[in-house]
């Protein structure tokens, strides 16, 4: 993951973003009581309607239900907070883990009591929901439901897991495979979704239409290029332009760590982490391979002469 997990850090960002503990649940109880017993045939508002096929608040397992998983739908409207990164996953096993999760650190005890040597401690006990203007800070979680998703749904089972310790609910909706990028990535029907992008060593022509600020058309469409969570800036677009434009690498870089700098300001997606890239090669193929994050330096590319043996890299001191 990128960066360290500091609580207390992110939950002073959310209150200064009016996102503070308590609130509607508590408040919606308290109006619950004012209105007096149930009368007969009138449905209780903390029962279960069964919400829609494929999606589960996480952490309300354990509660019967108490809340309609429909709910996410209207929670955040303005769509902020579409996190990306990819991999693939399966029903079962990513709601198994899900729930495992969202349930560690509800168990009483001292940490490591009665446990083997080496065991570790359990997990803080999840925060209070946050909420803001009475409504409780729900994001709805978007992922493919077909066969070969186990990796997907482990890593939104760990995300949902860990935003539930700052007071963050996620709705987890599955989806069928074939309308995944289509109907919800691609038209922005999602709080969280999980994607990737192929890296590349030319950032400036081929990051920018990722991060693009959306622009309305003539007939009242968006065109968001390939910027699917939908946040940009004018700054972050000049800055590409002018990444483009110049023929100074040393400026171009520059340019690019501006830009790059003011993207992660805006975190309309977070880079979860690199999927490992294997590259097979004949041995007398030279400076070719997996790369990674490192500029491939092209015209050092080649094969080596009959008889001749490759030099030992430096060793770092």
């Amino acid at each position: 993951m990128v960066g360290g997990q500091d609580a207390k850090e992110a939950q002073a960002l959310l209150a200064d973003a009016g996102w503070v503990p308590g609130g509607p649940v508590k408040e919606q109880k308290k109006a619950e009581k004012a209105a007096g017993p149930e009368k007969k045939g009138e449905k209780k508002e903390d029962e279960s309607n069964g919400g829609e096929d494929g999606e589960y608040i996480v952490g309300e397992d354990d509660k019967g239900h108490g809340e309609d998983p429909g709910k996410g739908r209207d929670e955040d409207p303005d769509g902020k907070g579409k996190h990306h990164e990819s991999t693939e996953g399966a029903h079962e096993h990513g709601e198994d883990s899900g729930r495992h999760l969202a349930q560690e650190g509800k168990h009483g005890g001292a940490p490591g009591a009665y446990a083997p040597k080496g065991t570790a401690a359990p997990a803080a006990a999840p925060a209070a929901p946050l909420a803001k203007d009475g409504k409780p800070l729900l994001l709805r979680f978007v992922l493919p439901s077909g066969p070969g998703s186990d990796s997907l749904n482990t890593v939104a089972a760990r995300i949902s897991a860990m935003l539930q310790q700052l007071g963050i609910q996620t709705t987890v909706t599955k989806v069928p495979d074939e309308s995944y990028f289509k109907d919800h990535i691609a038209s922005g029907d999602y709080d969280l979704a999980l994607y990737s992008w192929p890296a590349s060593a030319f950032p400036a022509t081929d990051a920018r239409p990722i991060y693009a600020k959306p622009v309305a058309a003539a007939d009242g469409s968006v065109n968001v290029e390939q910027n699917y969570t939908r946040v940009g800036t004018d700054q972050v677009d000049q800055l590409f332009d002018q990444a483009v434009a110049t023929l100074d690498e040393d400026e171009e870089r520059s340019l690019i760590r501006k830009a790059d700098s003011r993207i992660w300001a805006a975190a309309g997606s977070i880079p979860l982490y690199q999927r490992p890239q294997l590259v097979g090669a004949r041995k007398n193929l030279v400076n070719a391979g997996a790369f990674g994050f490192q500029t491939p330096v092209y015209e050092d590319m080649g094969y080596l002469r009959k008889g001749a043996k490759v030099s030992p890299a430096p060793s770092g001191s």
